[in-house]
């Protein structure tokens, strides 16, 4: 239609300059009917370009309605493909039992997730790697709401600390430390409703929800009459700046307490328990609480800073868990870790502000990408990242008689990791780690000393 009204316009636009005709001392006047005409194929013209904008405005605004309608979905997933060797010394080899060595598929999901009117979001991931799907995030929520305030509503992480709510593919080392073994009892997934600001937030961000105490990752229900907790999370950001090449410089700080009471009568099913290892899902677990049936309450208060330097980055986080327990009394149990890594290829982890968590860290010069310009598959040297952690947990306040059984161990434990990060691009990257692990024991293995070695490695696929 535009090449036809062009032509339309020209032919109009002739006519009228061959309207005038000089001779040499005489000019031809244009008969009026011809002026008629001209004007008749102007308006013409006017009126077709006219309806052809109607009919591209209201094309347009279609388009945009439906889009705003329609679900904007993504499918996502995700394996981790784990290889580990052990060694334990002669007491842990005592209590523990046998080393552990081989392979293992350590994580195996697919989820779907996106957003419908701009205002709803939801997300349904699932894990295939135990007896029965496993459920991760299974939430919908309203966002982008005029108080500012979202809504979350599902299965889903309590607002509690940055190693938690950075998804396991963002973790510096192989395994989250040995603060991250208490989740089953604050701070894992749970069933709940949470507000927050996280779509909006840039310097500070702040979360709080009500949810079950405590329950396995799985699509079960819960009683939650007596089986409830209040969390609530904040964090600041005194200073950030990201530079043209990506490199960031930012300390982050944040804040995390929950109160929460526990139905003893479920403890088991509930899964009311911790449990941490030599931060590796093969080898053996250093501390083992088994069901905590006489735990009534507890009251928990967390702090976290993260500060980056371009390619350095230092974490700190420290935990405390103040329990009201029927058998072992009043209680405290406290774990955190300390964590220093460093590109040595001058990427900047990758800190996002909506949310105060870590994302995919995406390499200057990937080591596999598409074929671009004339560059192959194989075109640059990835990311390379070196990091160490020290770790720790005390959970010897909780030892009594009730829980001095064969199959619980309690005490300290202080975890040391070396770990060697090789990104080939965003999506794929190997993981190799050293883990020593110390733990003295208390109870009826009182005076022992369990020492654990691990060598393990890790390839992930993200998608």
């Amino acid at each position: 239609m535009k090449y036809v009204s062009t032509a339309i316009l020209g032919i109009a636009m002739l006519r009228f300059l061959c309207g005038f005709v000089y001779a040499e001392e005489t000019m031809i006047s244009v008969p009026e009917k011809e002026w008629e005409q001209v004007r008749a194929d102007l308006a013409a013209i006017q009126e077709s370009l006219k309806t052809e904008k109607e009919k591209a405005d209201a094309k347009k605004k279609a388009e945009e309605e439906k889009k705003r309608t329609s679900p904007k979905t993504t499918w996502s997933g995700r394996f981790y493909f784990d290889g580990a060797a052990s060694h334990l010394n002669d007491d842990g080899e005592a209590i523990l039992g046998d080393e552990t060595n081989g392979t293992r598929f350590r994580t195996a999901r697919l989820g779907v997730k996106g957003s419908l009117y701009d205002m709803i979001e939801y997300e349904l991931e699932v894990d295939f790697t135990g007896s029965s799907l496993g459920a991760k995030n299974v939430f919908a929520g309203l966002k982008n709401l005029p108080c500012g305030v979202d809504v979350r509503l599902g299965h889903f992480k309590e607002p509690w600390s940055l190693e938690n709510l950075s998804s396991s593919t963002r973790s510096v080392m192989i395994e989250r430390s040995v603060l991250n073994g208490t989740k089953d009892i604050c701070g894992g997934r749970n069933n709940g409703l949470m507000l927050h600001n996280w779509h909006t937030a840039d310097r500070w961000t702040w979360a709080v929800g009500g949810f079950a105490a405590s329950m396995p990752e799985a699509f079960t229900s819960v009683d939650m009459r007596h089986h409830l907790a209040a969390t609530a999370r904040v964090t600041f950001l005194p200073f950030y700046t990201e530079c043209p090449n990506g490199s960031r410089y930012l300390w982050h700080l944040g804040a995390s307490y929950s109160t929460r009471c526990y139905n003893r009568e479920n403890a088991a099913a509930y899964k009311t328990s911790f449990r941490t290892g030599a931060d590796s899902a093969i080898a053996q677990s250093m501390m083992d609480s088994g069901v905590l049936d006489g735990l009534d309450s507890l009251n928990a208060f967390l702090v976290e800073s993260t500060w980056i330097r371009g390619p350095l980055s230092v974490d700190f986080e420290q935990a405390f868990f103040w329990m009201d327990d029927v058998y072992a009394g009043d209680a405290t149990v406290q774990s955190g870790y300390a964590q220093v890594s460093y590109f040595l290829t001058g990427e900047s982890r990758n800190y996002q502000k909506k949310g105060g968590y870590f994302g995919l860290v995406e390499p200057n010069n990937p080591f596999v990408r598409t074929c671009k310009e004339g560059v192959g598959f194989f075109s640059g040297p990835g990311a390379w990242e070196i990091a160490y952690r020290c770790a720790w947990i005390d959970s010897g306040e909780l030892v009594c008689t009730h829980y001095d059984t064969a199959s619980v161990q309690m005490g300290k434990t202080v975890n040391h990791v070396w770990g060697v990060n090789w990104y080939w691009n965003k999506n794929c990257r190997w993981m190799f780690n050293y883990v020593l692990a110390n733990t003295d024991y208390e109870g009826r293995y009182a005076g022992k000393h369990g020492r654990e070695q691990v060598w393990e490695a890790r390839v992930q696929v993200v998608f």
